[in-house]
C-alpha cells in the first residue's frame, strides 16, 4: 500500500485569503486618509454625508448619533483600524485579534452603508464579514509571525510565551502602520496643495469654468467629463433639445464612478449595482441617496459651472 503524504497545514489554504484581505484593508485605510473628501463634512463623498444618508434606514440608527456628531474622529479611527487589520492579517501577527477587528468593521458597514442592498446577499460587506471567520477560527498558520513564535515556544517549552519578542513585533507593526498613515497624510496634503495652486493659477478650477461644449453633448445622451472644482468625474446630459443637466458621477455608496446608460435607464454603478434615474434620483440600492446635481449654465457654445 502506497504511503499517503501528510496533509498540508490549513494555513496554506488560507494564504490567498490572507493576502487578499490584507491588501484590501490596507488600501481602504490608506485611501481614506489620503482622500481629502472622506473627512470633509461639506463633501458629498464624506463619511458625514454617508451617515446622514443611511442613518434613518439603518437598524442601529440609535447608536449612530455620536458617530454622526464626530465624523472626523471616527473617520480617522476607522482608517487606522483598517490599516491595523491589514498589517495584522498580512504578517500574521495577532491574527485572530485582527480577524475579529475586521469582522467588527465589516459588520458595522453592513448594518449602515450596505443595509439597503437589494437583494441582501449582494452586500460586499456581508461577504467580508464571513471571509474573516476562517482566520478567526484557525489563525494564520504558515508564513506568519504567530507561527514563528509558536515554533520558538515548541522548541523551548520551559520558557513559556516569549512576551518580549511579541511586544517588539507588535511595536514594529505599530510603527509600520504609523509610517503608512503618515505617508497617506503627506499625499493628502500634496494633493490639496496642487489643487490650491491650480485654483490660484486661473479660472480653470473656479465656478464658471467650462465643462464641455454643447456640440459634445448629444440630444438624449451625455458626455462624461471632470468637474474642475472637485476633481470628480461628471456627467453632462441633454435629455431634451437645449435642456442641459449635470451630475457628480461618484456613487454615494462607496465612491465608484457611475455610468450613464440612457434617458430611460438612467445611471448604473458597476461596483455594487446601484441605479439612478436620469434626474439623479435613487432607484435602487445599496446607495441610499441620489447623485449630487451640479449647477451649470450655457454660455454660447460652452457649458460652464454656474
Amino acid at each position: 500500500m502506497a504511503r499517503q503524504a501528510p496533509p498540508r497545514p490549513i494555513g496554506w489554504a488560507l494564504l490567498p485569503l490572507r493576502g487578499f484581505l490584507a491588501v484590501v484593508y490596507l488600501y481602504a485605510g490608506i485611501s481614506k486618509i489620503a482622500d481629502s473628501r472622506f473627512l470633509d463634512p461639506s463633501s458629498p463623498a464624506s463619511l458625514h454625508a454617508t451617515l446622514a444618508a443611511v442613518r434613518n434606514a439603518s437598524p442601529i440608527r440609535s447608536l449612530l448619533g455620536p458617530v454622526a456628531d464626530h465624523t472626523f474622529a471616527f473617520g480617522l479611527l476607522i482608517a487606522f483600524a483598517e490599516i491595523a487589520v491589514g498589517i495584522g492579517i498580512g504578517i500574521g501577527l495577532l491574527t485572530r485579534v485582527a480577524a475579529l477587528g475586521g469582522m467588527v468593521l465589516a459588520l458595522s458597514l453592513w448594518l449602515t452603508v450596505s443595509w439597503g442592498a437589494e437583494p441582501w446577499y449582494t452586500s460586499a460587506d456581508l461577504v467580508y464579514l464571513f471571509a474573516f471567520t476562517p482566520l478567526l477560527l484557525a489563525g494564520a498558520g504558515v508564513w506568519s509571525l504567530d507561527a514563528w513564535l509558536d515554533a520558538i515556544k515548541a522548541r523551548r517549552p520551559d520558557t513559556g510565551e516569549d512576551r518580549f519578542r511579541r511586544a517588539v513585533l507588535i511595536a514594529g507593526a505599530a510603527v509600520l502602520g504609523g509610517v503608512l498613515a503618515a505617508g497617506a497624510t503627506l499625499f493628502r496634503r500634496s494633493s490639496s496643495a496642487r489643487t490650491a495652486g491650480s485654483s490660484a493659477s486661473g479660472a480653470s478650477t473656479t465656478p464658471g469654468a467650462a465643462l464641455a461644449t454643447t456640440s459634445q453633448v448629444p440630444v438624449g445622451g451625455g458626455k462624461q467629463t471632470t468637474d474642475p472644482v472637485t476633481g470628480d468625474p461628471t456627467w453632462i446630459l441633454q435629455l431634451s433639445a437645449g435642456r442641459y443637466t449635470a451630475y457628480d458621477a461618484v456613487c454615494p455608496h462607496q465612491g465608484c464612478p457611475v455610468t450613464f446608460v440612457s434617458p430611460s435607464d438612467g445611471f448604473h454603478c458597476p461596483c455594487h449595482g446601484s441605479t439612478f434615474a436620469a434626474d439623479g434620483s435613487l432607484i435602487s440600492g445599496p446607495a441610499t441617496s441620489g447623485l449630487h446635481a451640479i449647477p451649470i449654465r450655457v454660455d454660447g457654445t460652452e457649458i460652464r459651472r454656474a
